[in-house]
């Protein structure tokens, strides 16, 4: 395991990695201000961005991602609030499980499948119904429990929409990767 943080953290002394994630930055905050709201809760894709960064350069890469992402998308679109660095904490967990399931593995179509579902899974569980709730419920004086129904009926629903798009997009990324031959690591294939 700690050569996986390791291996990422050298990922960010390459300039393919610092070119790729500024446009993975500015995508995530072009997605941050595009939703779809399906009768009481709202759909947001930033999380392409993340899971991109963890599937190509790692746990460290996609943690840092998620974190500036999180920060910057509260600068330049607040809503209603201050600023709170325990999300953006929960956002920089996010990223570190996209790259500790996600990042160089030599898989087929049905790895990938199985490690996106286990990904989203356990986004949903660790960041979304417990830290965010638990954060949420700080914030805003409410009790844990009473805050965590709504959130795990949407949970539910959003696993497998979040699941297949990350599945898609994932799948492309991988090709489009290894065809350009911009991995370094040439044992590792689609």
């Amino acid at each position: 395991m700690f050569n996986l943080f390791k291996n990422s953290f050298m990922e960010l002394e390459k300039i393919k990695t610092i070119v790729i994630c500024g446009f993975l930055l500015a995508l995530s905050l072009v997605l941050n201000t595009q939703s779809i709201q399906i009768s009481s809760f709202i759909l947001k894709f930033s999380f392409i961005s993340s899971s991109v960064a963890g599937f190509l350069f790692g746990p460290v890469v996609g943690c840092l991602l998620a974190g500036v992402t999180d920060i910057l998308t509260s600068v330049l679109f607040p809503k209603g609030g201050q600023y709170a660095f325990p999300f953006t904490f929960s956002a920089m967990i996010g990223g570190i499980i996209y790259g500790l399931l996600l990042y160089r593995k030599g898989y087929g179509t049905k790895f990938l499948a199985l490690r996106v579902i286990i990904c989203r899974v356990l986004v949903s569980v660790i960041v979304n119904l417990i830290l965010n709730t638990l954060f949420s419920a700080m914030y805003s004086g409410k009790g844990f429990f009473v805050l965590l129904p709504a959130r795990i009926s949407k949970e539910i629903i959003t696993i497998p929409i979040y699941s297949i798009i990350m599945y898609i997009v994932l799948k492309a990324i991988n090709r489009v990767y290894y065809q350009l031959n911009l991995n370094n690591n040439q044992d590792i294939k689609n």
